[in-house]
């Protein structure tokens, strides 16, 4: 039987209900016990009041688990950058401030916000919010991305939220996680068998790639090809190894043992996009990654930036912009 709970809209049924994880009436233990099967945290009463009434289901399925959750109180909830797991937020009552990376919007019911694991993650929920929240693990989305694009993923998976509509363009995820989850209350499911698990974590992963706007998104969308061929490793191989270089494009074709017109034709055909617009996302990348660490470090963004290559400062600031959501002055100041 699942449980019925009473909302100021009427009758609700509680996803999951079997699975209670823990309820409980203190903030700290609520920070304790929802940090240990997401991440660490640091959680606050928003408002006046501080009349906590947290409760979790939690139901595990291999390299995912499914939870639903709500506070009851108005909270302010800063995970930082999540590390290990991409999560996807489903709003279930009320609303939800977010901000995910460097983009804001508010999530109402009926949404589906992605969040990253490698994006900073702060949360506003309304006292009566409740999500149903889908944890996949970093490691399995990275290695399925890399089965889909027949090639190993060269830069962390960024999901790209839209502030009007939140990050989904697919309705068939809704029907879907309806189906988990009245999947989860039963002792009988097929999923539950190693195959069965493994066939829905297939299939969850697709459709979260495919129908989540990430950085990802154009090379999903481009026809399957073959494996890349030597001479396109070789030159990403090359590229990798001199990201702070002034190098060319014919730097490269050399490296790579082929004439610059092969090279192109290589990157267009198995990679979607140019040698050099790859050596930008490479570079925009390492940018990132030294920004993200950089807190207490006497540097600036102009000093990072010409380390990795990036000589047109402006020009560098609006392609980091367009690829996080923010610019890099933002980042800095996010860590600092």
């Amino acid at each position: 039987m699942r449980e019925n709970t009473s909302t100021p809209h009427g009758t609700h049924a509680t996803p999951i209900a079997r699975h209670l994880l823990f309820q409980t009436t203190d903030i700290d233990e609520a920070r304790e016990r929802v940090g240990s099967v997401f991440c660490c945290h640091n959680i606050a009463y928003a408002g006046r009041r501080r009349q906590l009434s947290c409760r979790q289901n939690f139901v595990s399925m291999g390299r995912l688990a499914l939870s639903y959750i709500t506070y009851g109180e108005d909270v302010e909830i800063d995970a930082g950058e999540p590390g290990g797991w991409f999560m996807v937020h489903s709003i279930d009552r009320s609303s939800c401030e977010m901000r995910v990376g460097g983009r804001d919007l508010v999530a109402a019911p009926g949404m589906d916000v992605i969040s990253s694991a490698t994006l900073g993650l702060k949360m506003k929920w309304a006292a009566a919010s409740a999500q149903l929240v889908l944890k996949v693990e970093r490691p399995a989305l990275e290695q399925h991305l890399a089965s889909l694009l027949n090639d190993s993923a060269r830069y962390p998976i960024e999901f790209l939220p839209d502030p009007a509509t939140g990050a989904g363009r697919d309705p068939g995820y809704r029907r879907l996680l309806d189906f988990i989850t009245a999947e989860a209350e039963q002792d009988d499911t097929f999923f539950r068998s190693q195959r069965g698990g493994r066939h829905l974590e297939e299939t969850i992963m697709t459709m979260l790639l495919t129908g989540f706007p990430n950085n990802y998104s154009a090379a999903l969308a481009a026809p399957v090809s073959p494996a890349a061929p030597r001479h396109v490793r070789l030159a990403e191989d090359f590229m990798a190894a001199h990201m702070g270089d002034a190098i060319s494009v014919g730097d490269v074709a050399a490296a790579a043992g082929v004439s610059i017109r092969t090279l192109f034709e290589g990157f267009r055909h198995f990679r979607g996009t140019t040698p050099m617009a790859a050596l930008r996302a490479m570079r925009l990348e390492a940018v990132r990654g030294e920004l993200l660490v950089a807190a207490g470090r006497a540097t600036s963004v102009t000093d990072i930036a010409l380390k990795w290559g990036f000589i047109n400062l402006g020009r560098f600031a609006e392609a980091y912009r367009k690829r996080y959501g923010e610019l890099p002055s933002q980042t800095l100041r996010r860590v600092s």
